[in-house]
């Protein structure tokens, strides 16, 4: 499942950027995040992580690499380890634009059961199109506001 998303926020990067990596913001807009917690206090290339998301009632755990962190332009991972994907990889980027920024969102799940795992792949990724624009407009809505107090 490959989910490429990205919405337009009247607010600069540096307001954007800590809804991305500061745990209780992300998990303001993130609604199906219940956990995200650093392993420790160190941030930034090659941190770690943990998440779980509660998706329709089953809760996902996660344990992420950040792979990319560049402050106020992008925060990449990818699991190492969890319940249930076989890769799980995100690319969350800002770039600026005339009128504040523009958030993407770049996502890969890879699941298991080879054959039928590309079928729930497929169904998933039917049924996450609302929830992700659901999402990114939580995040625009709260990074506009802190932007616009």
């Amino acid at each position: 499942m490959h989910e490429q998303l990205s919405v337009d926020i009247e607010a600069p990067p540096a307001k954007v950027w800590p809804y991305l990596v500061e745990p209780e913001k992300t998990m303001q807009w993130y609604g199906s995040l219940e956990k995200f917690e650093y392993a420790d206090a160190e941030r930034g290339p090659d941190s770690t992580f943990y998440w779980e998301e509660n998706v329709r009632g089953k809760i996902y755990s996660n344990h992420f690499r950040t792979t990319e962190w560049s402050k106020d332009r992008v925060f990449a991972f990818e699991a190492t380890s969890g319940n249930f994907f076989k890769t799980y990889t995100e690319r969350w980027s800002i770039e600026p634009t005339p009128t504040g920024s523009r958030f993407s969102f770049d996502g890969h799940l890879e699941f298991p059961y080879g054959p039928f795992g590309k079928v729930m792949g497929w169904v998933g990724s039917i049924m996450a199109k609302n929830s992700n624009q659901e999402i990114l407009q939580n995040l625009k809505g709260l990074a506009e506001a802190d932007a616009h107090p």
